[in-house]
């Protein structure tokens, strides 16, 4: 398998399916369709039913669903560590009360903005992962080209950066397998990702020199920064799969008592 499949969230090119068939713009915009609403809005069951939304499309379009979860579970500690004090030091009403040598109380205020933070940068993370996962690598930068608000440079200086990334991630593994090769074994998460930065920050340093020679080789062969695709119009279907599920969040967010549901949802499953 290719290694930048395994690096970066795209598909493969020759991975074809039902969303090859949406212009890779729309594709571009559609998570933030889904992700800005419950970004703005503090509501935590308006966040869980547009995580189920976008899994039912994951699993109705056969995308990457297994990589999605994998690459949610290497972001699980650091969003954990964001949100497990907040409970200790938000809020007025006290729910639990435990004592380790000193007083620690967990306000009921607290552990639902613990909750839906919690939920809030998962779904976010999950919604991008998906329709990610959806676009292949030339898509993406497609979709880039496309939006005119967006300088050439800027588009060309993110095409390097895709280039160097599965390079660093190959570099770092080969490092690791060497060090394991000498009896340098990792015991704990959090030793293991200290290495990974330290080695990571020498290679961006040494990989730093390979890029301007890279940029200089591209220069020298007529590369100005611009990158063009053959022209792919936005069809009515692309503009009305927009507007549905536009039409979709406005309808969650304005006249559907989503928390009402969740709670006849549970009746019928636990009376």
């Amino acid at each position: 398998m290719n290694k930048l499949d395994i690096e970066l969230p795209f598909r493969h090119e020759d991975d074809k399916n039902f969303l090859n068939k949406i212009h890779p713009l729309i594709r571009f915009f559609l998570p933030f369709i889904f992700v800005i609403p419950f970004l703005i809005i503090y509501d935590v069951y308006l966040v869980i039913t547009i995580i189920m939304l976008v899994l039912i499309i994951n699993v109705v379009f056969h995308l990457h669903l297994l990589n999605i979860i994998s690459k949610l579970k290497a972001l699980l500690p650091f969003v954990l560590l964001i949100t497990l004090f907040i409970p200790l030091y938000v809020g007025e009403t006290v729910i639990f009360q435990l004592k380790i040598g000193i007083f620690l109380y967990i306000y009921k205020e607290g552990l639902i903005l613990a909750i839906t933070l919690f939920f809030r940068i998962i779904g976010s993370v999950f919604v991008f992962l998906t329709f990610l996962t959806s676009l292949t690598y030339s898509e993406f930068i497609e979709a880039l080209t496309k939006l005119r608000a967006i300088p050439s440079f800027f588009i060309g200086s993110v095409v390097i950066m895709l280039h160097y990334i599965p390079i660093l991630a190959r570099s770092n593994r080969k490092v690791l397998e060497a060090q394991d090769l000498r009896g340098k074994n990792f015991t704990s998460y959090w030793q293991r990702l200290k290495t990974h930065a330290f080695i990571m920050g020498k290679n961006v340093v040494h990989n730093m020199e390979r890029s301007e020679k890279l940029y200089e080789s591209l220069k020298m062969r007529g590369f100005s920064g611009k990158i063009t695709f053959s022209s792919k119009k936005i069809k009515f279907a692309d503009i009305l799969i927009v507007i549905t599920i536009g039409v979709i969040i406005f309808f969650l967010i304005y006249f559907v008592n989503i928390k009402q549901i969740y709670v006849e949802v549970l009746k019928l499953f636990f009376l």
